[in-house]
């Protein structure tokens, strides 16, 4: 099985992470949504737009790649972003990891905005746990910058996954997207989660977040 790595990501990425956010929509979430809707939700998410995203600095902006064990694994959809450093590598203990090799590839991308989790995908060929091994980074980088809590938007194919992670559901809200033509809508879960690390950690809350964008 191949082995996962997290980093954080680069401006270099943005092809890679693009091809994940894609194949993670139309290869997951069909169960839940139709095509115009799976439509709808990718639209304008280019190489552009995330590069712009990695330039700016969430933070922070995480990928997973995965080493190649043999050569049946299939290919994410985007070749592999150039490697970076080994100090740029930040894998889910917290020490550097060795440096990317070529038989390397992203397979998963997750991020923070503030106390929201603002993206996390994993391509349908990711190794099992890829998904848990980004969110748990997610929540540790959290506790280290003292947020309380954190709060994310689901989609409904992936509700049985962060409630399996301690999410707890809040509602259910109807998002509006406009596409050519006229408007579709996507049934979206608002979720929460409290951080309860060892020591606890200090309040950041200034009362109820806004909903997610």
């Amino acid at each position: 099985m191949p082995r996962i790595a997290i980093r954080l990501a680069t401006p270099d990425d943005a092809a890679a992470v693009t091809a994940v956010f894609h194949a993670a929509i139309n290869g997951k979430a069909t169960c839940s949504y139709d095509a115009e809707q799976l439509s709808a939700w990718c639209a304008g998410r280019t190489v552009e737009q995330f590069r712009r995203e990695l330039e700016l600095g969430m933070n922070p902006f995480l990928v997973a790649e995965a080493g190649v064990a043999t050569p049946h694994d299939p290919p994410v959809g985007a070749p592999p972003a150039e490697a970076p450093n080994a100090e740029a590598r930040r894998p889910q203990g917290g020490t550097p990891s060795a440096p990317a090799t070529s038989s390397s590839r992203v397979v998963g991308f997750g991020a923070l905005r503030g106390d929201e989790v603002a993206y996390l995908y994993a391509a349908p060929q990711a190794p099992p746990g890829t998904g848990s091994e980004l969110l748990r980074e997610l929540e540790r980088r959290a506790v280290e910058q003292g947020w309380p809590e954190l709060r994310l938007t689901a989609s409904l194919n992936a509700l049985a996954f962060y409630k399996e992670h301690g999410y707890r559901e809040l509602r259910r809200d109807i998002r509006v997207m406009s596409v050519e033509g006229g408007f579709v809508r996507l049934v979206a879960i608002e979720a929460r989660k409290r951080l309860t690390p060892r020591g606890g950690l200090p309040s950041r809350s200034s009362g109820e977040p806004a909903l997610a964008e």
